[in-house]
């Protein structure tokens, strides 16, 4: 009984020691916190998983939905809310003016054509993500920084959808990620709801967690969060077939892409997805990490750390997007974004 006692000892000192271990990596052996510049917490009841910025009119728009209780196995429902960048005060109001009664948002992009009509494309998960169909709702904008639902699409190529890009009032691409872990390859999907139709363009992206294009929209960008790179395709507008150009090794996990006004991209990153994971597991904060990139035209680009945190300002950082100065930052699970003034630039 003395030897299996002490086995039992030996056991759970070499788990305690592992486990102290890790908690001292994921907490001291990542790199440390920087940022020039100064960041205020804006609390929220949900987390901003994506946002976009809407640079004229001055508006922010976000993605909602408690996802930490999605995590759990919990029920909540989402929103998109708006912030107005020029109000002394930020407050974050409802952007939807009917939305659907189910309403689970993920990725969104907002499409401004050459009549300045704003339209608004968010992935809407089903309950039983996985198995339900996943829908993809339009809104078109009624007043300023105000949508009213449009139509909804699905499609059984909208598999696993998590970002999506609007090239046209009714035309987008889907990225596709798969199932963590997995390291299964995932489509690339083109829709044009207006003749009801999609299609597959590219079947080999390592897990698509963003996806966006450049203001001329003939540049995609994609976020291979599996393959720790940035996918640039060329886009045909006539029948929105892509050629891949490039393939940038970013040496971290990206997520959501923001393109600047200057047409830099500015990527949300996971620098330890087992901090990641631990995150989900047990709460442990995890860290965010905010990409300046410059892709240039041999397939390279200048990479440039903005941002990089622990996870003790915010924790699990999915999104960083600009207006001028401005660095808005969001979360898989935070309740707060980050509205951070940058210095000097």
């Amino acid at each position: 009984m003395r030897i299996l006692k002490n086995i039992l000892i030996a056991i759970v000192a070499l788990v305690a020691v592992a486990v102290l271990g890790l908690y001292g990596y994921l907490r001291f052996g990542l790199a440390p916190a920087h940022f020039a510049g100064q960041c205020d917490a804006l609390e929220l009841g949900e987390s901003a998983e994506d946002m976009q910025i809407d640079r004229e009119r001055g508006f922010a728009y976000l993605s909602l939905i408690d996802r930490r209780t999605l995590a759990q196995g919990g029920d909540a429902q989402g929103w998109i809310g708006r912030l107005d960048l020029n109000a002394d005060t930020p407050v974050v109001e409802p952007a939807l003016i009917d939305p659907p009664a189910h309403f689970r948002p993920h990725g969104l992009s907002l499409h401004i054509d050459d009549e300045r009509q704003r339209t608004l494309v968010v992935i809407n998960h089903p309950v039983d993500r996985g198995v339900g169909a996943e829908h993809i709702e339009r809104f078109i904008e009624e007043t300023p920084g105000r949508f009213r639902h449009a139509g909804t699409f699905t499609d059984p190529l909208i598999a696993r959808p998590n970002d999506l890009v609007a090239v046209g009032p009714g035309q987008y691409y889907i990225a596709n990620d798969s199932p963590p872990n997995s390291g299964e390859l995932t489509n690339l999907v083109f829709v044009d709801a207006d003749t009801k139709t999609a299609r597959t363009v590219a079947g080999d992206i390592r897990s698509g967690g963003g996806i966006n294009a450049s203001p001329d929209g003939r540049t995609l960008y994609v976020a291979e969060t599996g393959g720790n790179a940035l996918r640039i395709l060329t886009r045909n507008p006539a029948d929105g077939s892509v050629t891949t150009t490039a393939d940038i090794d970013l040496g971290t996990s990206p997520d959501n892409i923001d393109v600047a006004a200057d047409g830099s991209l500015w990527i949300g990153a996971h620098s330890s997805l087992l901090a990641l994971v631990m995150h989900f597991i047990t709460g442990a904060d995890a860290p965010t990490q905010i990409l300046r990139v410059v892709p240039d035209a041999t397939g390279g680009a200048i990479i440039k750390e903005i941002y990089m945190n622990r996870g003790d300002e915010i924790s699990a950082g999915s999104v960083g997007v600009t207006d001028g100065n401005r660095l808005l930052i969001g979360s898989i699970t935070a309740r707060r974004i980050l509205v951070c003034e940058r210095d000097g630039a």
